[in-house]
């Protein structure tokens, strides 16, 4: 039970954070364009807490 409240709010977390970060990267790219390398960096991120998420939900 503990590991799943565990899960359930890192999950939560996880996408909290990604959502903020998907915004940022939009944002970013519409001022530096979405090749700059601010946005790459900030994409790449976002891929980071992705797989993490993915990670989660297949150890759940």
């Amino acid at each position: 039970m503990q590991r799943y409240r565990y899960t359930s709010m890192l999950r939560k977390a996880l996408l909290v954070d990604i959502e903020a970060a998907r915004e940022l990267m939009v944002e970013i790219g519409l001022e530096e364009g979405f090749t700059s390398d601010n946005t790459i960096l900030i994409s790449q991120f976002v891929d980071q807490l992705l797989n993490k998420l993915e990670e989660i939900n297949i150890n759940d």
